[in-house]
């Protein structure tokens, strides 16, 4: 079948007006979805602030105690720990959380050899954080971390455990390397 000359200029431009509608179609398409998008990463982060604003944010689980002893081995302080167990709770740690006591901390058990590293996203308390080899010596101190950075904080390699508490522990209670603690679990 032939189309008259007349008529295949009518379908050109039938076929051009149907691409251009076609892009037009796609790009309010797009247009609508990421307006979409944004507005429901923006409902979660308003959620999320509610609950944390409401107090329902993670709530302290003790786990056991912790103490820290001087080099000459005499009692500095006992804290109460909470000590995540699975891999999403360790990956959590202390986000998200508006406060802690001055006698709570949180326990990292590492059962990896190779470096690794924390960082403060999502982290609104200043932190010190306490390197602790295997035989239950501390053997490096991070003071006063910065909340929400995204910098790295490497694990030293024979860190075995990972205390994390308020900033200022540290220098208010004497903690210094060289210094051991002991972990009483609640069982």
């Amino acid at each position: 079948m032939q189309i008259p000359e007349n008529n295949q200029h009518s379908i050109k431009s039938f076929q051009g007006k149907k691409g251009l509608l076609f892009l037009s179609v796609l790009g309010i398409s797009l247009l609508i979805g990421f307006h979409i998008f944004a507005y429901a990463k923006e409902v979660h982060a308003k959620i999320h602030t509610v609950l944390l604003a409401s107090g329902n944010g993670p709530q302290f689980t003790k786990g056991g105690e912790l103490l820290f002893f001087s080099k000459t081995g005499r009692k500095r302080i006992t804290i109460d720990i909470e000590i995540p167990t699975t891999r999403e709770e360790r990956t959590r740690g202390l986000m998200f959380r508006r406060s802690m006591a001055d006698t709570e901390g949180m326990l990292f058990v590492h059962n990896m050899s190779k470096g690794f590293f924390f960082w403060m996203k999502n982290t609104y308390i200043p932190l010190d954080m306490i390197f602790v080899d295997k035989g239950m010596r501390i053997i490096q101190i991070e003071k006063n971390t910065t909340p929400l950075s995204e910098e790295p904080i490497f694990v030293p390699m024979k860190a075995q455990y990972t205390i994390e508490v308020n900033a200022g522990f540290c220098d208010r209670h004497g903690i210094q390397p060289g210094d051991s603690i002991q972990v009483r679990k609640i069982p």
